[in-house]
């Protein structure tokens, strides 16, 4: 056969090949391939398993020069088969990506959230002249195929675009629980925003981003044109979540949020049983309430997860809260580190040591690499750089299949890549780091997020202080920025709740 055949032979085999692996996909792939073949990440278009060269990559966008691809399962490699094929694609001109199969499972929303920093990168460059740094074969020495961005004033490659809000839509609530930054209760209260200026507001996020939307309050159920704001986000290409504390959650309200187009509810669950989480939420009631919203949700298919804030009240519990949320069929357990703001600065006696603080995040991590559930630490920053002394050490094999995240996935992300807007419209950089960075009844969305000079500060991690500002996690972790704020009224100074020390500290 002359070389013309042989190299058709080839071509035609690996055609063949790709053909079989789109009718075979893993979980992961079939997962991802829903949220990419539906446009959603600045209306890219990509394929599945398509022949480069002498390879079948699982996922291109030939726009773009993006190649993205899932380790584990069906067609795991070595390391080094790995990084050669990498280093070839490189040499053609692609971006490469790559994602633990578990990782797309349990972490879809930062998997999305990473491929977009890819696709839509920083238009201008950071205040030091660095943009974002292009793949090579040497950024990939070394790394399991995995970008390494050197970047100090733009993290991880992201771009500075906002990938998720967190916007109270209300602050009137139904509850009075203990720990609420806002210190909500029935209201009513003034100044919120209007229908009209909801819209408006979307529009103007939609016209800088793309990012995950989360109505939160509050108890976003109590506004009267919740579901308008939804369908509204929802007809503008946004990812639109709920937040509620699930009392008010019915069938009938389930068909509305379906309707509206919100694709995960999360439901605020902090005692294992009754007792300990009517007793958090000071409502008798509260828990049996909460677990008929779960069951309305859950059989109407609608994918909720459950939230848990810890304290040294519940600290004890939360193996138990971490059982409960699987039994129920929870897609994810998101836990949060109590900030002593709002009606939790009287909390400040509950709150846990930092001692406590890191036993808590090493056994979450450790749960998370066999978990069949997603599991994700919030407003605890010192879980992804445990994550990286554990990659450092070992812990998580090459060929190990776990609750692995991507590097683009990080701590807090304030002004990073997230942002909290309140019920009177205020942006700030999180709910709890209560900063005023711009109000939308005066700017538009795209002007506070560009120009606000605490966002501008906080993705400039030379002016970090303390241990955090000479920490090798810097980019990984970054502390809790509202913690450090409450502790010394300076929001760049380092995080209180941090045993690590850092070289040279």
């Amino acid at each position: 056969m002359n070389v013309g055949g042989e190299v058709k032979l080839i071509k035609s085999r690996l055609n063949h090949l790709a053909k079989n692996l789109r009718t075979n996909q893993t979980e992961a792939e079939k997962l991802l391939w829903k949220h990419l073949k539906s446009k959603q990440l600045d209306n890219t278009k990509f394929r599945r398993q398509q022949p480069i060269g002498n390879y079948i990559v699982d996922f291109i966008s030939l726009d773009k020069n993006l190649i993205i691809e899932l380790d584990g399962g069906q067609h795991a490699e070595d390391n080094n088969k790995d990084q050669e094929r990498d280093r070839w694609l490189v040499s053609q001109g692609f971006k490469v990506l790559r994602f633990w199969n578990n990782e797309v499972l349990q972490n879809i929303e930062g998997v999305l959230e990473s491929i977009m920093g890819k696709i839509s990168p920083s238009p201008s460059p950071s205040p030091q002249g660095r943009g974002e740094e292009k793949l090579s074969p040497s950024t990939l020495k070394g790394t399991g195929g995995r970008e390494d961005n050197k970047s100090k004033t733009s993290p991880l490659g992201l771009g500075n675009k906002p990938r998720m809000i967190a916007w109270e839509v209300t602050r009137s609530c139904n509850l009075n629980c203990v720990h609420c930054r806002a210190a909500a209760n029935c209201g009513p209260y003034p100044g919120e925003l209007s229908t009209d200026k909801c819209f408006k507001l979307i529009d103007e996020i939609a016209a800088v981003s793309s990012p995950v939307i989360i109505l939160t309050g509050g108890e976003p159920l109590l506004r009267p044109d919740i579901f308008e704001i939804a369908a509204y986000g929802t007809n503008k290409g946004l990812r639109m979540v709920m937040a509620t504390n699930g009392t008010l959650v019915t069938p009938a309200v389930v068909k509305k949020m379906m309707e509206s187009g919100i694709k995960r509810v999360s439901i605020s669950i902090d005692g294992k049983d009754a007792r300990s989480h009517d007793a958090f939420r000071q409502e008798k009631g509260a828990f049996a309430g909460a677990m008929a919203g779960i069951a309305a949700l859950k059989d109407a298919g609608m994918e909720f997860q459950i939230n848990t804030t810890i304290t040294s009240t519940n600290l004890d519990q939360i193996k138990d809260i971490l059982t409960l949320a699987k039994n129920i069929g929870a897609a994810a357990h998101h836990i949060f580190l109590l900030v002593p703001t709002g009606r939790g600065k009287d909390l400040a006696a509950q709150a846990i040591t930092a001692a406590d603080y890191e036993e808590t995040l090493m056994w979450f991590h450790q749960e998370s690499l066999n978990c069949e559930i997603q599991l994700k630490a919030t407003c605890a920053p010192h879980y992804f750089r445990i994550m990286h002394q554990n990659k450092i050490k070992g812990v998580e094999p090459r060929k190990k299949e776990g609750g692995h995240f991507h590097e683009s996935t990080r701590g807090c992300l304030g002004g990073i890549t997230f942002c909290f807007i309140s019920h009177v419209g205020q942006v700030q950089p999180c709910g709890y780091l209560e900063l005023n960075c711009g109000n939308v009844k005066e700017q538009s969305f795209g002007e506070i997020w560009e120009n606000s000079e605490v966002f501008r500060n906080l993705r400039d991690y030379s002016k970090y202080g303390g241990k955090c500002g000479k920490c090798q996690f810097i980019k990984v972790c970054g502390g809790c920025r509202a913690r450090a704020y409450e502790a010394t009224g300076d929001y760049l100074s380092e995080e209180p709740l941090c045993l690590y020390q850092p070289k040279g500290c």
